[in-house]
């Protein structure tokens, strides 16, 4: 029998057994998730999408506290501080009894970097099974999935937003359809003060605020890597090949500094003509609070963040970090408290040589990372979301 034969008397038996409109609807399924990105990003694509209302006969959920389904909607399992934010609060909504999954739009099931994950992860592809009983809860947590958590029915649909987005690109097509995200019809969520404010400014929406926690348990001191040497360990923290992270500024600030460097990167190895002593590359989180004790400074020179934990996670560790002035440190970074917050490389440099030979300065920085750190737990983070879940 050939493998044409073989096809179409598949087909012929799957027509019998779910009739016309349940083998199309699970042929679409099907489709829909074979990609990399089941639901495309361009704009004309999702209005035909939703024009087609395929999941117009799918039920609501309509159960209430916590019998409530709650279904997390992220475009992969890659490393990245806010997947690692969506993970925590599925497993911490777990714990409290709710019944929580998450979705994923690459069809990924594990993220390896993150240890102890409580949730079942479906792919896309599984999406029509959850369906069948109803979702009570979807929760888009990003631009890519916002436009398919407003295709899918569900009692009500939340937009955790983490950041404006638009920022992370440089075509203005795409950034206009990001934008084109923020307009639509959710209960809108976010984690840092300054995106409340952007969001009901630009866009008219009334936010609610649950902070991001902070596993105080496995960040603080412990045994580290490397023995400390009488040498300087600064830390610098980000993806090489996101220039908007400021790996490369950083390194630049350094050059030519009496200092040991370490470098670690999510994505991206430092160029030849670099000159380090150690590199690590894609960190598990579990491994973070080891490297985070070796060193004794944190560099962070990102352009772009809305939260940014690496120098929180260094001050619960006992490090002191130096941070580059960008939107979303503002939530814990105080200078010259538990921290020195810089506007520049040059700046920076100086910074990093003032904790160098300031050793009243370190101390007392250090003590108030620490303190800082103990206020950012996630029984709070949690007692919020759940307070906007329980609202409906």
């Amino acid at each position: 029998m050939t493998r044409f034969s073989q096809l179409t008397k598949r087909l012929v038996r799957e027509l019998r057994k779910n009739g016309l409109f349940r083998f199309v609807r699970k042929t679409v399924f099907y489709v829909f998730g074979r990609g990399k990105n089941l639901w495309a990003i361009d704009k004309r694509d999702w209005e035909r999408k939703k024009a087609l209302g395929i999941f117009g006969s799918y039920p609501t959920g309509q159960r209430a506290g916590k019998q409530q389904k709650i279904v997390f909607v992220l475009p992969g399992l890659w490393i990245s501080g806010g997947i690692a934010v969506v993970l925590n609060h599925a497993n911490l909504l777990k714990k409290r009894g709710y019944d929580v999954c998450i979705i994923t739009q690459d069809l990924s099931t594990k993220a390896p970097w993150f240890e102890h994950q409580e949730v079942p992860i479906f792919p896309m592809s599984k999406i029509g099974e959850l369906l069948r009983t109803g979702i009570d809860i979807l929760v888009a947590t990003g631009w890519n999935s916002a436009p398919t958590v407003d295709l899918l029915p569900a009692r009500r649909k939340f937009y955790f937003v983490q950041s404006d987005e638009r920022r992370f690109y440089t075509d203005t097509g795409l950034q206009a359809w990001v934008g084109e995200t923020y307009r639509m019809d959710f209960e809108y969520i976010t984690m840092a003060r300054f995106l409340q404010e952007w969001l009901k400014q630009e866009f008219g929406h009334e936010t609610s605020y649950v902070p991001n926690g902070l596993d105080t348990e496995r960040f603080k001191p412990v045994e580290p890597l490397a023995k400390r040497t009488e040498r300087v360990r600064v830390l610098i923290e980000g993806p090489i090949n996101i220039p908007f992270k400021g790996v490369a500024e950083a390194y630049e600030a350094l050059r030519g500094l009496d200092c040991e460097i370490w470098i670690v990167s999510s994505d991206g190895t430092p160029p030849e003509t670099w000159q380090y002593d150690t590199f690590f590359e894609k960190v598990p989180l579990r491994d973070m609070p080891r490297l985070y004790s070796s060193c004794d400074i944190l560099l962070k020179m990102s352009t772009v963040e809305s939260f940014c934990y690496p120098p929180l996670e260094m001050m619960a560790c006992g490090g002191v970090p130096v941070i580059l002035e960008v939107s979303g440190i503002e939530e814990y970074a105080k200078h010259e408290e538990n921290c020195l917050i810089v506007k520049s490389k040059d700046e920076a440099r100086e910074a990093v040589q003032r904790l160098m030979t300031d050793i009243e300065l370190y101390a007392r920085l250090q003590r108030g990372g620490r303190e800082t750190a103990k206020q950012w737990s996630w029984e709070r983070s949690t007692e919020a979301l759940e307070q906007v879940i329980l609202r409906g």
